[in-house]
């Protein structure tokens, strides 16, 4: 027996200990449900474990964003829904227009229908969006650096953009025609048969004093003049035939061109009588309606040859006419705004008339009566290239040698728009203000089809990628410019639609609807079978995220009723343990009894 050393003390201590650390350990798993609480508790369980919960939040996301790419399909045939309905009424009204019963008034209203429709569908393939991402107007690169909805704006291929604006007339057209005294000099014979030509009209002087009177053509209009003195020599005289002339001349045209209103000024003596001076008499003929210099260009006139000194001139410049003419100025002028979409690189540019704002390097400072400038868009945000632009156009405007004479004083740049006028009408030539912007790169990529990448799984490249086709109305095939070609390019908004003018236009146009339509019928089919599989990805990713959990539960979780069994055993050793260690220090009191 020892006294310095309890052997059987320290056994059932280390014993003791040993199992309060086994309790320990089953009190933390016990009481958090986990198998595994840090990594000394299974390393290697660890590991795998934290690999699988990667893969299981990997799967949560994946379905949330397949869930999210079924909302962006959803949007888009949506959308495209409308496009069908719009489509099928379109075709419905090329249906109506087609049969023979129609007058043109009733045509132009369908016709009227259908450029709105159109337009429709443009303006749903513009702004159908999910998250702020365009869905049907294509991919983002195809679009030009600038944008504008002006309608005398189209788009010329090669990634350029152009067109003259032109201000809305805001005065009728007119012309002048002017009688000297030598008119009232001829005899009988020399006016009689004489003609004036007025908008494709041919008037027809028939004297009734003349021997040869009556109409010498048949199908002109007779210009009826009574009391013509043959023989005048005396101012008096040669004035009242002169006024006699331009009464009958007057009386004619009202009668058979109501869309005029007739002006006169009737000769009058100038100076003494007989010292033959007199005030020559004009007739002006204008148009019911505002025209431009372009549109009074079409209607002619003419005066016979023959008849002495009779001209017809120009109201606005005096000079010889052989059309009518109308003012180049409208009172209100013609307002273009030009948005940008994103900042100009180098290569694009801008024109405004005369003058061309072109991005690239190295900077070409605005200088008096310049026609180019170049602005380097490097380094810079859109909003400080729009204050060089306004500060470019501003200097333009007030050079008194500006190169850009057709842009109206008032301009402004609120945004992303810059916005210019002109009271320039259209002269069918210069006169308008020439706009036109070129973006480099279009072209490479217009009309590309819009491509979105899904990420459907828990790992890299597990994606799915949806491909939508513009859907806008030159795309379709049913998107005509101002001029009435069909566009052939998507990108660009159509100015007008199909034309129903004739039965004909409106028989053709009833198969360009049926192609239209099968097109977004393609579209809205594949549309839906790509959300058919989206659904069926998320049962899988569902079905896989159960499985994948249930693996890595076996792994961390702790099975509760196996962990009891271990933490009752452990419990009990601890008393016994107790209980012995109690026993082993009552040990050494046995030397006591030796020293009795």
């Amino acid at each position: 027996m020892r006294i310095n050393h309890n052997i059987q003390a320290l056994n059932a201590y280390r014993n003791l200990n040993q199992t309060m650390g086994a309790t320990s350990k089953s009190l933390e798993k016990l009481s958090s449900g986990l198998r595994i609480n840090k990594a000394a508790d299974d390393a290697a369980g660890l590991a795998i474990s934290e690999k699988m919960r990667s893969q299981i939040r990997g799967l949560d996301m994946a379905e949330r964003n397949s869930l999210d790419a079924i909302s962006l399909v959803q949007t888009a045939e949506g959308a495209l829904s409308s496009t069908h309905d719009i489509l099928q009424r379109m075709r419905e009204l090329s249906i109506q227009s087609a049969n023979g019963t129609l007058e043109e008034t009733d045509r132009e209203a369908i016709q009227s229908e259908i450029n709105e429709l159109t337009s429709e569908i443009d303006r749903i393939a513009d702004t159908t969006q999910f998250n702020q991402k365009k869905l049907l107007n294509g991919s983002d690169t195809g679009r030009a650096f600038l944008e504008t909805t002006n309608a005398q704006i189209d788009y010329n291929g090669l990634g350029v953009f152009g067109g003259t604006v032109t201000a809305a007339p805001s005065e009728p057209a007119s012309a002048r025609l002017d009688f000297p005294m030598s008119v009232g000099e001829l005899n009988n014979a020399g006016i009689e048969g004489k003609k004036f030509t007025i908008n494709g009209k041919v008037y027809e002087i028939d004297n009734a004093a003349s021997p040869t009177a009556g109409l010498t053509a048949s199908g002109n209009i007779a210009v009826n003049v009574t009391g013509w003195n043959t023989a005048a020599t005396t101012d008096v005289a040669k004035i009242g035939n002169i006024n006699t002339l331009v009464n009958a001349l007057e009386t004619a045209v009202r009668t058979a061109d109501p869309s005029f209103t007739v002006s006169k000024t009737p000769a009058t003596n100038a100076g003494a009588a007989n010292d033959g001076q007199i005030n020559p008499a004009a007739i002006t003929f204008s148009t019911q309606n505002p025209m431009s210099p372009n549109e009074a260009a079409d209607l002619s006139v003419a005066v016979d040859p023959t008849l002495t000194g009779a001209r017809w001139t120009s109201p606005f410049t005096g000079g010889p006419a052989t059309t009518f003419h109308a003012d180049p100025e409208a009172a209100s002028s013609e307002r273009v705004s030009l948005t940008f979409s994103e900042t100009p690189k180098e290569g694009d540019s801008l024109k405004l008339d005369g003058l061309t704002i072109n991005f690239g390097k190295p900077a070409v400072p605005y200088t008096g009566g310049t026609a180019s400038v170049t602005i380097n868009p490097e380094g810079k945000d859109l909003a400080s290239v729009l204050e060089e632009i306004d500060g470019v156009v501003g200097s333009a405007i007030a050079d008194p040698a500006t190169k850009a004479p057709a842009l109206d004083e008032t301009f402004s740049v609120v945004g992303n728009t810059l916005t210019v006028g002109t009271i320039k009408t259209d002269d069918g030539a210069a006169n308008g203000l020439e706009i036109e912007f070129k973006d480099s790169d279009f072209v490479a990529n217009q009309g590309k089809a819009l491509s979105v990448d899904f990420q459907i799984g828990a790992n890299e490249l597990e994606m799915l990628t949806l491909t939508v086709n513009p859907m806008d109305a030159a795309k379709l095939g049913i998107g005509r410019t101002a001029d009435g070609t069909f566009l052939t390019v998507s990108g660009v908004n159509a100015s007008q639609g199909v034309s129903v003018m004739t039965t004909d236009d409106a028989s053709r146009a009833i198969t360009l609807f049926d192609k239209a339509i099968q097109s977004v019928s393609e579209e809205r089919s594949k549309l839906g079978a790509v959300q058919n599989r989206l659904e069926h990805t998320i049962t899988n990713l569902q079905s896989a995220n159960e499985n994948l959990t249930a693996a890595e539960s076996r792994i961390r979780d702790l099975d509760m009723a196996k962990e009891m069994s271990t933490f009752t055993k452990n419990n009990i050793l601890n008393q016994a343990g107790q209980a012995m260690l109690a026993q082993a220090n009552q040990l050494p009191q046995g030397i006591l009894q030796l020293l009795q």
